[in-house]
């Protein structure tokens, strides 16, 4: 499994972690607008997820995108306010709990019939206080994380790793994600079948086909003959 957008909602776990730092720094964030707040977080999303966080400097890029909200909100940013925003977006992001609708089905109707992993894009320190909030951290016979093992998904070495763990051969081995790119390609280059969650009618921007394409994880279930 994929994470973020397949079993856990990040675009609600942001939403709720930047309406709890409004309140927790209000003298930084209290005079802007929940919706301004939400844009400019966006904005400082956009900016940095493609190029700053593949650098290795974790903290690094954390401070950055923090200082391009704090600009998107019209402040000039300094040392500790950035930090503060960094701080406070980790705090709170980690432990929101968060899933998609079906994730905890999905999850405990596949554990009760196969092995099952995680392969993620994501940096340990918050992706595995994630999995433990969500209650679903126990569920997996491995997880392995693209910051920890180096490389990224779509690359396939991070999806064989996966099947190394699991001891399965690829062509047995189901993956299951949202993103097209990262997920559907990136399985296919590494010898997966792969199951698409588009929730959001997503056109595929490529040759790589899934194996199954749903809406929900409730699907999913059905095509595996789990449903509960």
């Amino acid at each position: 499994f994929d994470v973020d957008e397949t079993l856990f909602d990040r675009r609600r776990a942001q939403q709720i972690v930047l309406t709890r730092m409004r309140q927790r720094l209000p003298d930084l964030l209290g005079h802007a607008s929940a919706d301004k707040i939400a844009e400019a977080w966006a904005a400082s999303d956009r900016a940095t997820e493609d190029h700053v966080f593949n650098d290795g400097d974790i903290r690094g890029a954390r401070d950055t995108r923090s200082k391009i909200f704090l600009q998107e909100l019209g402040q000039t940013p300094q040392e500790e306010t950035t930090a503060q925003v960094t701080d406070a977006y980790l705090e709170l992001y980690a432990v929101v709990d968060a899933p998609i609708d079906g994730a905890h089905r999905a999850v405990e109707a596949c554990m009760q019939a196969f092995r099952i992993g995680v392969v993620s894009n994501a940096y340990p320190d918050v992706q595995y206080r994630k999995l433990e909030t969500l209650g679903l951290r126990q569920a997996f016979a491995c997880v392995v994380l693209s910051e920890e093992f180096g490389k990224r998904k779509p690359d396939p070495a991070i999806f064989i790793e996966g099947c190394r763990l699991l001891q399965v051969e690829p062509s047995r081995c189901l993956y299951v994600g949202d993103s097209y790119a990262n997920d559907v390609v990136g399985a296919a280059a590494a010898g997966l079948p792969c199951c698409w969650l588009n929730a959001h009618g997503t056109t595929p921007q490529g040759t790589a086909t899934p194996t199954l394409e749903v809406k929900h994880l409730d699907e999913l279930l059905a095509w595996l003959g789990l449903t509960p």
